[in-house]
């Protein structure tokens, strides 16, 4: 009868075992799912039931973050007074604070951030929701943000600030809310680029305006030596090229190499971007590290348009 019993006994803890994280299992998806619709009676019916605030999928990802991602501000307010981890990471350590900067949901992102979600943390590839954010062009979730207090200089490890992820994104509002704001215009991330340089990276003229007119440094130059307009011709980006020029940037720059800018341009054969250099008073006779002219490096490049404008504008070997 021991023997029995104790064999009954095995039988029933091996099915228990095997039913319930499988009944648990599905209770999690029926709250992610719930969470993700909005539907708060569900949601709260399952936590009033015993369900975990806290449940997460294979990825980590939790209710609440399935709610802020769907933007489902109530939903969010139920999960975090049964207590919801607001802080929580998914496996690639983003959290809720995150996904809503993600996908711009200010009004979710209030709820949050008044629930004590910490705008501080960084994922595991070093972005944190302010930069998230700003990089997207979000100004209502960078504004909401900087009305929590967030640091607006905050850096990356690579030095970059939130104003250059802005510039980056060539978003005027979420320039404008950030210099409005005290960003520091003038700061350089390790490479020693500014908001201004990666505006002219990218080719945004209207952020390069801007940017200008609030008193950036025109002329700053990176650990290369390379200026706003040395990135802009290199880029080829015309249209950022002349908004820095209009600005009173050095055409005849030369980077650490001793490279000048209308050499850059001819080597990227970019007829308009030599034309305007050249319209700009760069030295057409001007000579780099290697004693080269921008002539030779036209007629290497065998266009003939452009060594055309080399000789027209008094070019020689």
């Amino acid at each position: 009868m021991h023997i029995l019993f104790k064999h009954l006994f095995a039988v029933l803890f091996l099915t228990f075992a095997l039913v319930l994280p499988a009944h648990a299992t599905e209770d999690v998806s029926y709250l992610l799912t719930a969470a993700s619709k909005g539907d708060v009676a569900t949601v709260n019916a399952m936590l009033a039931s015993g369900a975990d605030a806290n449940a997460k999928d294979e990825d980590g990802v939790t209710a609440l973050m399935y709610a802020v991602r769907k933007d489902k501000a109530d939903v969010v307010a139920a999960l975090i007074s049964k207590g919801a981890d607001v802080n929580a990471k998914d496996n690639g350590g983003w959290t809720p604070l995150m996904y809503a900067a993600k996908k711009n949901h200010f009004i979710t992102a209030e709820v949050l951030l008044k629930n004590g979600a910490d705008a501080k943390v960084r994922d595991s590839a070093g972005w944190s929701a302010f930069g998230i954010a700003a990089v997207s062009g979000f100004s209502d979730t960078v504004s909401t943000l900087l009305k929590h207090g967030v640091d607006v200089n905050t850096k990356s490890d690579d030095g970059k600030t939130v104003l250059m992820h802005a510039a980056k994104s060539g978003d005027i509002p979420t320039i404008t809310a950030l210099l409005d704001n005290k960003a520091d215009i003038q700061a350089q991330d390790n490479l020693g680029l500014t908001a201004l340089m990666v505006a002219a990276r990218q080719g945004h003229a209207p952020a390069i305006q801007l940017l200008a007119k609030r008193g950036a440094s025109i002329n700053q130059k990176d650990l290369a030596k390379w200026t706003a307009l040395t990135w802009a011709v290199k880029k080829s980006q015309l249209d950022a090229a002349k908004a820095l020029l209009s600005a009173g940037a050095n055409v005849n720059n030369l980077d650490s190499e001793g490279t000048p800018l209308l050499h850059i341009a001819v080597s990227n054969k970019k007829v308009d971007m030599v034309k305007l250099l050249l319209d700009n008073n760069a030295k057409v006779k001007a000579k780099d590290q290697y004693g080269l002219t921008a002539l030779v490096y036209a007629l290497k490049g065998q266009n003939t348009e452009i060594v055309e404008l080399i000789k027209g504008a008094g070019g020689s070997y």
